[in-house]
């Protein structure tokens, strides 16, 4: 296998849908912030009031981890472009480097 053929494959795979792990925090990128999961109560005991306060404490949670998500889209987008291209470019110098006298 040359090394074109072993970057490009690499490219490839970098492609690949990424399966629903979690990811460690320095591949996130410091603008993805991942909320905390709130506490929710037992529910057989709840109270009306205590309810209310879980149910808004969840739908603070669903926003700010869609803003998340998303945020993670965008940082997997960003390194997939950067890598690209610093693969274009590697196969650039390669290219540059065969032409070369010498």
């Amino acid at each position: 296998m040359t090394r074109r053929t072993t970057l490009a494959l690499a490219a490839l795979l970098a492609a690949a849908p990424v399966v629903a792990t979690a990811l460690p925090a320095a591949a996130q990128g410091p603008a993805c912030t991942r909320p905390d999961r709130p506490k929710l109560p037992p529910g057989k005991k709840t109270k009306g009031p205590e309810m209310e306060a879980a149910e808004k404490k969840v739908g603070d949670y669903t926003t700010k981890m869609t803003a998340y998500l998303k945020c993670l889209d965008k940082a997997k987008t960003d390194a997939m472009t950067e890598h690209k291209g610093v693969i274009e470019e590697w196969n650039g110098v390669i290219d540059a480097y065969k032409k070369a006298p010498g």
